[in-house]
Formats: C-alpha cells, structure tokens, sequence
C-alpha cells in the first residue's frame, strides 16, 4: 500500500506544479493514471516531469506578476 500513497503523494504534487507554472491541472492536460505511472516508474520527480512536460509542448509558463496574485 506505501507504493499507493507514494503514487497519490508523486501525482498530487505533478497537479501542484502545473498549476504554479502552467495554470492547468492534470485533468487539463489529459493525463491518465497508466501514463502518470510510467513516469513515476522511471524515476522522475514531479519537477522533472512537469517541466519535461512543458518543454515537449512547447507550454509557455505563466507570468511572474499572475502568481504573485492571489497568495
């Protein structure tokens, strides 16, 4: 069951970061749960995987001034 919660912890935090960087969620992006798995197998940290995300497609982040709102 640990590899379960590391799984909800891994992608909780993927949701987090590209919602800080991106403005979408994981639903946004269309990522399934068989996808997000492979990822977290390979070894790749939430940071990495966002950020590899956001390169391949070429994802521009959000503005500076947009995240300083609201926090």
């Amino acid at each position: 069951m640990n590899d379960v919660k590391s799984y909800r912890d891994w992608r909780k935090a993927v949701d987090i970061r590209l919602n800080q960087i991106y403005c979408i969620t994981i639903v946004d992006a269309g990522f399934d749960e068989e996808y997000l798995t492979n990822h977290l197998q390979s070894g790749e940290t939430p940071f990495e995987f966002v950020q590899w995300f956001g390169n391949k497609y070429d994802l521009d982040p959000m503005p500076a001034s947009v995240g300083a709102q609201g926090g």
